[in-house]
């Protein structure tokens, strides 16, 4: 569960995660980030052996954990690896939780909760998780999801300052292209469809060299072009995606219904 070894971009985290989407875009008045309280954790079955970490987390966890405590908490976070790699969720977020409750000042576990929230849905306890792990570790290469977050809680301006500081941050481009197709999202949300195509013209629509990424923009683009009434462009967008990927959503189907039209 390393930063740089299982980020499957464009998508981000420890543990992976989904961001792009909210549970109610652009539904309602804005709602604060509250999650909901939870009792205090149950130590949860761990495994016999202490996994191998890489040396910036065992470095977190060393630091952050009670020393009689540190094999227990080391022991529940590879383990969480492991149940999310399985797509066991729920096990995943039991195990970190736990972990939180014995190391709260530890970064890549309060990272690793909120990706994993994230992934459950629970938006509001993803925001705060991962703005704790931003308090904590100095660094903005979450807010993507924190951004996505705060689109589903209706606050769009929390939304745009999230994915300025991460482009000011010089994050990642994966996932500053993430941030931009959140703040486009949340535009589209809000009906601005023209707005939601500028955000993403700077994230390099029309490359010189075509990244994974690629595709999920142009998706994405032509989608807002389509709502726009430019068919034209969004069927160039479609095709540049299947020239990438020929299975890529719903891509073919899409064209093949532009071309009847």
């Amino acid at each position: 569960m390393n930063a740089g070894d299982d980020r499957r971009p464009p998508r981000g985290g420890r543990l992976g995660g989904k961001p792009g989407r909210s549970a109610k875009p652009g539904e309602g008045e804005a709602r604060p980030f509250r999650p909901e309280r939870v009792r205090q954790p149950r130590r949860p079955r761990l495994p016999e052996e202490r996994p191998r970490l890489p040396r910036d987390v065992h470095r977190d966890l060393r630091a952050c954990s009670p020393p009689a405590a540190l094999d227990d908490v080391m022991r529940a976070y590879g383990a969480a690896s492991d149940a999310l790699s399985e797509g066991d969720l729920a096990r995943a977020g039991e195990l970190l939780a736990w972990a939180k409750h014995v190391a709260p000042r530890s970064a890549v576990v309060r990272e690793a909760l909120g990706v994993v929230r994230y992934s459950q849905e629970q938006y509001a306890a993803a925001h705060s998780e991962l703005l704790t792990y931003r308090r904590l570790s100095g660094r903005q290469d979450q807010n993507h999801l924190l951004a996505d977050c705060a689109r589903a809680a209706g606050r769009p301006d929390k939304v745009g300052e999230y994915v300025e500081e991460m482009i000011a941050a010089g994050v990642a481009q994966d996932r500053v292209v993430e941030g931009l197709i959140v703040l486009a999202g949340d535009r589209a949300d809000r009906g601005d469809l023209r707005g939601a195509l500028e955000t993403l013209g700077r994230a390099s629509l029309d490359p010189t060299s075509i990244e994974a990424w690629h595709p999920r923009l142009w998706y994405v683009a032509a989608d807002v072009c389509q709502r726009i009434g430019n068919e034209e462009q969004a069927r160039d967008y479609f095709e540049a995606i299947l020239a990438v990927d020929g299975t890529f959503e719903d891509v073919a189907e899409r064209l093949a219904a532009l071309d009847r039209d």
